[in-house]
């Protein structure tokens, strides 16, 4: 039989053993994307259909930063890449304004000699056609996770490097005008497409009339994609809600016990 001394100090090692672990803060890779256009490569019906984003041409501008994830939220090192490569797939479901999309998402810096430096599957939150400013315009926010057998999102040897064209005229934090770079990139398992926007020309009441209207082949242009990838960092207050949990939880045990 256990004294009561033992069982005290056996249920406090337990807290501590499944209270989740706070994290350390972290950087964030954020990409930022103008002049894009999306292609629709696949037509079944104005509820089922598939688009590409991919960058309009060689003057497409993309910046890639490495930022605080905790304040002051500043930006370290960044770059600028200039007609870079990416493929940005969709496959939009739904009907009337009600609809899903999921896909990937895959981006590649300047060297040749690497397809797609950050690969993620994608699955949206939110997918609207919302007015602003008197324009009506697509927006899309999702999440970003791990693509089947890759371990993470930034992809490449350790440290991850990604090459532009120009610095952004961000600080430096590299040492190298031209690179971001990141240590440890098996940690990058999540994110988010936090914003695309594709200005919509025409009288559509409803994303299944703007869908309904587009045809294969067909492209919106002048879009913008916002993209963040960072570790996952569970928040102080629900590891200490968690610690609190399980000692709760003890309590009650050793009112039994006693």
């Amino acid at each position: 039989m256990l004294t009561r001394q033992v069982r005290v100090a056996f249920l406090a090692v337990l807290c501590v053993g499944v209270a989740p672990a706070l994290a350390t803060p972290d950087l964030a890779v954020v990409v930022d994307s103008s002049e894009t256009e999306m292609m629709i490569t696949g037509w079944n019906s104005a509820n089922s259909l598939t688009g590409v984003v991919l960058a309009r041409d060689a003057d497409s501008r993309m910046t890639a930063e490495i930022q605080n994830t905790n304040p002051p939220y500043n930006t370290l090192d960044g770059i600028r890449i200039d007609g870079y490569s990416m493929a940005l797939t969709f496959h939009f479901l739904g009907a009337g304004d009600a609809y899903t999309a999921n896909g990937s998402f895959k981006l590649g810096d300047v060297d040749p000699t690497v397809t797609y430096d950050m690969q993620a599957d994608f699955t949206s939150t939110s997918v609207s056609l919302a007015t602003v400013g008197g324009q009506k315009r697509l927006e899309m926010q999702g999440r970003l996770s791990t693509m089947s057998g890759n371990p993470s999102i930034l992809i490449g040897t350790d440290p991850w490097v990604f090459t532009g064209t120009a610095s952004d005229g961000s600080p430096n934090g590299d040492g190298v005008l031209t690179t971001i770079t990141v240590n440890d990139p098996s940690g990058y398992t999540s994110g988010g497409l936090v914003a695309l926007h594709y200005p919509v020309y025409g009288d559509y009441a409803s994303l299944e009339a703007l869908f309904g209207a587009l045809q294969t082949g067909d492209t919106l242009v002048n879009g913008s994609v916002h993209a963040t990838t960072s570790p996952v960092v569970p928040a102080p207050g629900a590891a200490l809600l968690g610690l609190l949990g399980v000692a709760g939880v003890a309590g009650l045990k050793l009112r039994k016990w006693a």
